[in-house]
């Protein structure tokens, strides 16, 4: 294939760019080049795109359009190779994450790239608003390279969003991250490993290990964490725990902590005797054999008070009257307890007291049994919220432990849910707050089943990491009966409030029309956008959404809401499917 004539436009569009817009319509050359073009543009959709493109210059002149057209002819030009392959053309494969090039003018992508690249206070709303109302944009080949420069914006939480972005665009945006990667530029380098981290884990361990050797401070210490993807890099950790100091040596200890293997548990059964309360702390988040039994040991080994004494974990909760040898804290020893599971684990658990008020472990043992799914730990839950003196101490781990139990749990949630009702008895709030509720506000719906979704912070990454467990019970039966009996439907009828509609949008319920009713029945004036986040978290499918939505404004234009809204609006984006 003959690609002469698509340099011989380039040529002439950068000339036309010199001479000015005003004399496009008479410039015979740029007609010449254009005709020249044309059997290209029967070659492939973006040549075609460049024809049109051309040709709309040559009739409507105009500085955004000359612009656009130079700039995707000089895209094009440099995927274009000078090898003519005589043989047939087969489909390029990807890796499932490319999406289709967009050219969009440049008058709708200055917004974005002024909110990536500047410094403003209306940058982080602005670039949320046209991430979530015009995704195509992001894909245009000019706001890549901005989306990467935005990982370094001062406003953190864009920075963020930025890349979460970045990630979702999967491995097509690896390539380009790398090539951009300084490891001088901090929070940009950072965000970048943490993409990196996300999308490709331990494929991309070589670049990690090759980083390190040049890096320093906190881009050094997210490199160190990233080994912890792979296991072959647990010589290299062992000697960063000893040739690093502070929080560098504390990443290379989380690291080696999570590989579930006799050289990480020999590591630390040694580190053990010299340092229990660090290595008591970096239990947290860890979920293995070894670090059950070592957690179990050193829990009691460090229940020693600032006599001598020999003291038990419930002793040691009250911290008025008991002060520990070690200087550590009742709360460390807790939380250590986090996705542990085994006999000795157990122990623990059975011989807390209760007499004195302390709530925390009913907490671990529940994300234990999500993290494990331990059946013995989810007989522990049950057996120690049915104890007399234990009773509703343990709400929040027998809740998990019934919803991802095999059992049938239907007529267990039944009683529940009335008891909580008699227990809420003019105090709709005890409906939110209670530990049994805050399992039930965790279930997600997700294509087309249910799961127990949480999150824990992790302190060296500074991201929120999150984890789900599959739920077998009939969700849809056993959601209806918790929505409607704890009254979140008629609560929300009676007082339209978005928290109470959060609760039952997570619920996965579906297609209650008397919902919108209630919020467009009260007597106020909602702006747009507070319309359309209703809608956006109204229970339903797409369809009654949309019905429900196109009703309202109907409603609305009639003169029969309460609510003042500007039914115009709704009307178009209605029309626009909601985008």
């Amino acid at each position: 294939m003959d690609i002469t004539p698509i340099y011989d436009l380039k040529s002439r569009l950068r000339a036309a760019a010199v001479a000015g817009t005003s004399l496009l319509s008479e410039d015979f050359r740029l007609k010449k080049a254009a005709e020249g073009f044309e059997p290209l543009a029967k070659s492939s959709p973006v040549f075609a795109k460049i024809s049109e493109m051309t040709g709309k210059l040559l009739s409507e002149p105009s500085p955004e359009g000359l612009i656009d057209t130079i700039t995707l002819v000089d895209a094009v030009i440099t995927t274009l190779g000078t090898t003519d392959v005589p043989e047939k053309l087969e489909p390029i494969e990807t890796t499932g994450n490319s999406a289709a090039v967009v050219n969009a003018p440049y008058s709708l992508l200055s917004p974005l790239f002024d909110a990536l690249t500047t410094s403003g206070s209306g940058n982080y709303n602005t670039f949320l608003d046209i991430r979530d109302n015009h995704p195509e944009l992001l894909n245009d080949y000019r706001v890549k390279p901005a989306l990467i420069k935005g990982l370094s914006a001062s406003y953190a939480e864009l920075a963020e969003e930025a890349a979460k972005t970045l990630s979702g665009m999967g491995k097509d945006m690896i390539p380009l991250l790398k090539k951009d990667f300084d490891p001088d530029s901090k929070r940009k380098s950072v965000n970048i490993i943490s993409i990196i981290e996300d999308v490709c884990g331990a494929e991309e361990n070589d670049f990690y290990l090759e980083q390190l050797e040049n890096a320093e401070k906190d881009v050094r210490q997210a490199l160190i964490y990233a080994l912890r993807h792979d296991e072959a890099n647990i010589d290299r950790l062992i000697e960063l725990t000893k040739t690093e100091k502070g929080k560098l040596k504390t990443a290379a200890l989380a690291a080696l902590v999570s590989f579930d293997c006799e050289k990480a548990a020999a590591f630390f059964e040694e580190y053990a005797k010299k340092k229990p309360v660090e290595v008591i702390k970096l239990m947290h988040n860890v979920s293995s054999r070894w670090s059950s039994e070592l957690t179990a040991r050193l829990i009691d080994e460090l229940l020693v008070d600032d006599k001598g004494s020999k003291v038990t974990l419930s002793q040691a909760a009250d911290e008025k009257k008991v002060k520990l040898k070690a200087k550590t804290d009742i709360y460390e020893l807790h939380r250590a307890l986090w996705g542990k599971w085994g006999a000795d684990i157990e122990k623990i658990y059975r011989e807390f007291d209760y007499n004195i008020p302390y709530e925390p472990l009913s907490t671990w043992l529940g994300y234990s049994i999500m993290l494990t799914r331990d059946e013995s730990l989810m007989a522990l839950a049950i057996e120690l919220n049915n104890k007399s003196k234990l009773r509703g101490h343990y709400d929040f781990a027998e809740t998990i432990a019934r919803l991802l139990g095999t059992e049938d749990c239907t007529a267990w949630l039944k009683r529940k849910t009335h008891e909580l009702n008699q227990k809420s008895a003019g105090d709709p709030h005890k409906l939110y707050t209670s530990d049994f509720a805050g399992v039930m506000e965790k279930v997600r719906h997700i294509n087309g089943g249910y799961e127990l979704r949480i999150s824990y912070h992790d302190e060296i990454s500074g991201k929120e990491i999150y984890f789900s467990a599959p739920i077998n019970q009939p969700m849809k039966e056993l959601l209806d009966i918790y929505i409607y009996e704890n009254h979140y439907v008629r609560e929300f009828i009676k007082n339209p409030d978005m928290t109470v509609l959060s609760v039952i949008f997570k619920s996965g319920i579906q297609n209650v029309r008397e919902l919108s009713d209630a919020f467009f029945g009260q007597n106020e004036t909602f702006a747009p956008f507070a319309v359309r986040s209703f809608f956006g978290m109204l229970p339903g499918d797409r369809a009654f959404k949309l019905n429900e939505a196109r009703r309202i404004a109907e409603l609305s234009r009639g003169g029969k809401l309460k609510a003042k809204i500007d039914a115009d609006d709704l009307f178009s984006w209605v029309e626009t499917g909601m985008k």
